[in-house]
């Protein structure tokens, strides 16, 4: 009987302290996400172009190891 109203006041201490402070998190979790997104793309002089690479490695695919060329012929039946 302990173990049950012990369970169920955590319950409501969980619940009650996620209600409490879920939007607090939120809130800021937002703020530092628009303040990356403003400082990444930060305003620019009109007419000024800018041209961004992206510099993450990409594998070539290599076509040497893909087969042989076969000639195709069609044939009237």
């Amino acid at each position: 009987m302990k173990y049950i109203l012990i369970a169920i006041g955590v319950y409501f201490l969980i619940k009650y302290l996620f209600r409490a402070f879920f939007p607090i998190i939120v809130k800021k979790t937002f703020d530092k996400m628009q303040q990356n997104q403003q400082q990444q793309y930060q305003e620019k002089p009109e007419g000024e172009v800018t041209v961004e690479k992206n510099t993450t490695n990409k594998d070539k695919h290599d076509t040497k190891d893909v087969g042989d060329y076969v000639d195709f012929e069609e044939v009237d039946e």
